[in-house]
């Protein structure tokens, strides 16, 4: 198959197009950074002749978003739209990242109209939607700046020697899911067409508490943990994959101990110590 990852150049998009390509697939990447804005004439010939699209290209954040509202309406509602019409064009399929739907904030609500957005081209024009609901990724590679992400965040300040910051008591829950076996599920869910929703979780729930103390044992940080306000567009919230489509792929990933190892000591080359 020839398959287009928008987003592609990105931290999951990585993963996803090396899997494809190991798996014997034409993959390539269609992202900004490399130049093709998905909100921009150059998609239409971008993604000319595809037999498949994953799109994970969108703006991130949790309270970030609020002050960018008209942007991820732009890029995550539109440039949904823009790319289930490319695939309408080239009679491609759609695969589309969305997220456990727990809060209420600007990202939840676009990914979820994006979501509903491709249910009505699978039901009016014959479009084959799927869709992978991800869940806490991490992974060498992850961006440690901008919007904060659970293990960057945490490994950089352990390693700075500065205490572990978390919003809210910490008892929340998280399910730590590597990016390979993202990318694997997303390529995989090429393979149907229905609207299914694939739970990208493992299945095991961690405190937020218990997450810090295993970044605090790898990098030996006696820093602690500093106790924060829940963020804006949070609440205290447990999360944990049901194994939605796990039956249908015959597996589902499972959180390796060696992987978040691998990850923290990643971000040890980041850290800036005084």
């Amino acid at each position: 198959m020839r398959v287009a990852v928008t987003g592609g150049d990105g931290f999951i998009g990585r993963y996803a197009v090396e899997y494809l390509a190991e798996q014997g697939h034409h993959a390539f990447s269609v992202d900004r950074a490399s130049g093709v804005d998905i909100l921009k004439d150059e998609l239409e010939s971008a993604l000319k002749d595809v037999d498949g699209v994953l799109h994970l290209a969108g703006v991130l954040g949790t309270d970030e978003l609020f002050d960018m509202v008209e942007t991820a309406i732009e890029v995550n509602i539109k440039g949904t739209y823009r790319v289930l019409e490319a695939c309408r064009a080239n009679d491609a399929r759609f695969v589309g990242i969305t997220m456990p739907q727990v809060w209420k904030n600007v990202y939840q609500t676009t990914k979820q109209a994006a979501q509903n957005l491709s249910y009505a081209w699978h039901a009016n024009f014959q479009v084959p939607v799927s869709h992978v609901r991800a869940f806490n990724a991490f992974g060498p590679g992850q961006k440690h700046y901008g919007v904060q992400k659970i293990l960057p965040t945490f490994a950089l300040k352990a390693w700075s020697g500065e205490p572990i910051p978390v919003w809210g008591n910490g008892t929340q829950t998280v399910d730590l899911v590597h990016s390979a076996d993202l990318g694997r599920m997303l390529a995989e869910a090429l393979n149907f067409g229905d609207c299914e929703v694939f739970d990208g979780g493992t299945g095991v729930a961690f405190t937020v508490n218990q997450v810090a103390e295993m970044v605090l044992a790898v990098t030996g940080s006696k820093a602690g943990i500093e106790y924060l306000p829940m963020r804006k567009g949070e609440t205290q919230t447990d999360l944990v994959a049901k194994g939605e489509g796990w039956d249908r792929l015959g597996w589902h990933p499972e959180f390796r101990e060696q992987d978040l190892e691998q990850t923290v000591l990643h971000y040890r080359q980041y850290a800036t110590t005084s």
